[in-house]
């Protein structure tokens, strides 16, 4: 028996208004690290020449309900019509709820919706749309909106090197029954030992009482230098393989973290075409991917999207996806 095509059926995305350029003299103790220490954290993370901030009082929730509904008109889909709300909003007003229930109520859907926060930053959206997907195989949904929206400009330490291309984003899409994006397998892993590599936490030690991502001494550093960097490449090349096909297959949208990440990625998947926002939107952490999809996705020329993503867990999750 032939088993149903599962697709995304439309994306949408949303930005906030206030734009922070690469000079804004909030880097300024960054680009001094980079100058004075060599390789170090500062020296990593490059690429992008603006993003966008929330502004105070800026509601993450709204931001990411916005990019739900242009999801749900690009598809073609009512409110009404959705019976799964998957994603995550980061950093949410409450440690619980996340304001995914939030989403929920602003974005119009109905009591009947079954919300299920997804906290697995950074793939929050790739695994949400894999749970979403094997729910629709199921025969326990029909429509789902995924949906992740982050705010983490209000979340970094300004003196460490990862903030410099943080940017606030939300992005979404609908999944259904359809026959173009056809989602086709995916592939992760996880690799707990290097849980406490990458932390989203109060840093007394430095002076911060509020939750800020970081990577932690030694180990964050040595996280992002191995298994970040030859993870992603690693599982790809699995699931090309398994089915088949090459680099030369797909188009490539993954995580958007600097680009010495993407370059490197570039340089050992060798996709035919790599999509990404990183130059005007920065790192948007958990809403890169949906970000970029919505914005080029009645573009792709290649038969094959990969869709790649990593987490701070720390896991890697790659979905194929049948163009």
């Amino acid at each position: 028996m032939t088993r149903p095509s599962i697709s995304f059926l439309g994306f949408g995305a949303a930005l906030p208004e206030r734009v922070r350029t690469s000079a804004d003299p909030i880097f300024d103790r960054i680009r001094e690290a980079a100058r004075a220490q060599g390789q170090s954290e500062a020296s990593l993370f490059y690429g992008n020449r603006e993003h966008r901030c929330l502004t105070p009082g800026e509601s993450l929730a709204s931001l990411t309900a916005k990019a739900g509904r242009a999801a749900l008109e690009d598809a073609g889909v009512r409110p009404e019509w959705v019976d799964r709300l998957y994603g995550y909003v980061s950093v949410s007003e409450f440690i619980t709820p996340n304001e995914l229930y939030e989403v929920h109520r602003q974005a119009g859907l109905g009591p009947h919706v079954l919300v299920v926060p997804v906290q697995s930053d950074f793939a929050n959206f790739l695994m949400g749309s894999v749970l979403a997907w094997e729910a629709i195989l199921a025969g326990h949904s029909e429509r789902a909106l995924v949906a992740v929206g982050a705010g983490w400009t209000r979340n970094v330490d300004y003196a460490q090197g990862h903030a410099f291309g943080i940017g606030d984003g939300a992005g979404a899409a609908v999944l259904g029954f359809g026959e173009r994006l056809v989602l086709v397998d995916y592939a992760a892993e996880t690799f707990s030992d290097e849980y406490g590599a990458m932390t989203m936490r109060p840093r007394p030690e430095v002076g911060i009482d509020k939750p800020v991502y970081g990577l932690e001494p030694a180990r964050g550093l040595h996280a992002f230098l191995n298994t970040g960097m030859d993870g992603p490449p690693r599982l790809v090349d699995r699931l090309l393989r398994k089915h088949g096909l090459t680099g030369d297959d797909i188009t490539l949208v993954s995580h958007q973290a600097t680009r010495k990440l993407l370059d490197h990625w570039n340089e050992k998947i060798r996709p035919r075409e790599y999509l990404h926002t990183i130059e005007d939107c920065g790192n948007m952490a958990l809403a890169s991917i949906p970000v970029t999809l919505a914005r080029h996705h009645r573009e792709l020329r290649t038969k094959y999207l990969v869709l790649f993503g990593i987490g701070i867990g720390a896991h890697h999750m790659a979905l194929l996806v049948r163009v």
